[in-house]
């Protein structure tokens, strides 16, 4: 039985994505000597890598609240899950996270892709499809701290990032920006106003592009880079 009802994603198992990224962010921040390399800067602005593992924490706060059918404010998961854990010294933040990533996950996959789940505005939204955004959002942040990706994985990781940022800019740009596949790459065009504006991006660029995470000096115009960002 297919995981989500679109064909590009049916085979794939948001939990087994989600269960993977997890590990890999575990075993980075287990490996982190004490002091500095907790306090090394990421990718998000303004954000240290203690930073983006409080973040993190955030988001499986938000997941369990969505559980429990009562989702948290956005300035809970972006800033309030940061200075509620000021305090902690970063492995005992990381044991919190894990703690709530096994909990939440568990909880996820016992309910099964076809359960209903809090979404957008508290919305009735599929639990499967949902995972894929959390399983995604582990792995943007994985990028952010630098946790390294062996080889062997990338190629199947990079599979599944981009037929789900493929999926996710069609959802939630409801159809405004055309995606062709092109050898290796993504056209991408944007309707209405901008209609004819269009950008060839090798696989991996548009991953980052839909992720918010384009370089600046990446020759994609203002409005097509803002519309392609859809997650992160």
């Amino acid at each position: 039985m297919s995981t989500v009802n679109e064909p590009e994603l049916a085979d794939l198992d948001p939990f087994d994505l989600m269960a993977a990224e997890a590990t890999r962010v575990d075993a980075f921040y287990r490996a982190l000597a004490d002091g500095n390399d907790w306090l090394m800067p990421t990718r998000c602005a303004g954000w240290n890598r203690r930073d983006l593992l409080a973040h993190l924490a955030g988001v499986e706060d938000d997941t369990a609240a969505r559980l429990a059918g009562a989702p948290l404010p956005a300035s809970y998961v972006g800033e309030t899950a940061l200075t509620r854990r000021v305090h902690l010294p970063g492995l005992e933040l990381l044991d919190e996270w894990r703690d709530r990533v096994d909990r939440n996950d568990t909880e996820l996959r016992r309910r099964g892709p076809h359960a209903a789940f809090p979404g957008p505005g508290g919305a009735p939204y599929p639990l499967g499809r949902w995972s894929f955004y959390l399983a995604s959002e582990r792995a943007i942040h994985a990028d952010d701290a630098g946790v390294p990706i062996g080889e062997a994985e990338s190629a199947a990781r990079l599979d599944w990032r981009l037929r789900f940022a493929r999926s996710a800019l069609t959802e939630q740009r409801n159809g405004q920006v055309g995606v062709v596949a092109d050898r290796g790459a993504q056209v991408v065009h944007l309707m209405g106003e901008f209609n004819g504006d269009a950008v060839r991006l090798p696989d991996d660029q548009f991953v980052e592009a839909v992720s918010g995470r384009l370089p600046p000096e990446a020759d994609v115009p203002f409005h097509l880079r803002n519309a392609l960002a859809v997650l992160g």
